[in-house]
């Protein structure tokens, strides 16, 4: 479906940004006007959301998030007992042993959402995205099992080229220093903070470069969504929730 309307008055956005002329919250309430499909593609992000909250209650956090499928107080529950919501979070509940929350489990749990994603989604682009943030979850999971002298190989999630060849390089840069360029500044980030805008700098390029050309495509939409995910974050709307993935890719 094209979105004519819609995306000719969602005001253009810039990573540099500080100020939103537009929100998150904006964009989701023509959601009712999108196709069905649309919607659950939406939702699927929203999930996402959903996954970032419950990894700050389970990390002992108090979170501030809006824009969720459900409410803290129902992920507080399901912790206690899980009984409602996406199987793959129940399942990854039940698997929890108790008061153990720490860089691995966020590792397990975001990979449970990457896979649902990519079992459930219907939306070539949204899988690319999902494929990408998983890739770069894994270097920077291998790097940290290298800085505190880990198996790298129980440190990465999934299967794929991917984690074969961080498995068994031997490379500082892992051997993809040519393919991705911003990776040594990455791994040689001193601060969280820098490591967070370096994050979020690998992460619009990747939206903005994979689009499409059709400005119409939902697609483009789906970008802007997520881009107004990124600018929230960095303007502080949901900062702690954006500094928590930097902590736990640290391993912190």
């Amino acid at each position: 479906m094209k979105y004519y309307f819609l995306a000719t008055y969602l005001p253009e956005v810039q990573r540099e940004d500080r100020k939103l002329r537009y929100s998150l919250g904006d964009l989701l309430e023509d959601r009712g006007q999108m196709a069905p499909q649309d919607r659950r593609e939406i939702d699927l992000v929203l999930l996402g959301r959903d996954v970032l909250l419950l990894e700050q209650l389970l990390a002992g956090r108090e979170p501030s998030l809006a824009h969720t499928l459900h409410p803290a107080e129902f992920w507080r529950e399901q912790i206690r007992s899980p009984q409602e919501g996406p199987q793959f979070l129940l399942d990854f509940l039940g698997s929890l042993n108790s008061g153990q929350f720490g860089p691995r489990e966020v590792d397990r749990l975001w990979d449970a959402y990457f896979e649902h994603v990519l079992a459930v989604s219907g939306n070539a682009f949204l899988k690319g995205y999902i494929r990408f943030e998983r890739d770069l979850r894994n270097i920077l999971a291998a790097a940290r099992a290298r800085k505190l002298g880990l198996p790298v190989a129980e440190q990465l999630v999934g299967t794929g080229d991917m984690v074969d060849l961080l498995t068994r390089s031997n490379a500082e840069d892992f051997g993809l220093g040519r393919e991705l360029p911003w990776l040594e500044k990455m791994l040689s980030a001193a601060e969280p903070a820098e490591m967070q805008d370096l994050l979020e700098q690998v992460l619009w390029s990747y939206l903005s470069d994979n689009t499409g050309q059709d400005p119409f495509a939902f697609s483009a939409i789906l970008a802007y969504l997520l881009k107004l995910e990124l600018l929230e974050r960095r303007l502080g709307l949901s900062n702690e929730a954006g500094m928590d993935l930097v902590r736990n890719l640290e391993g912190a």
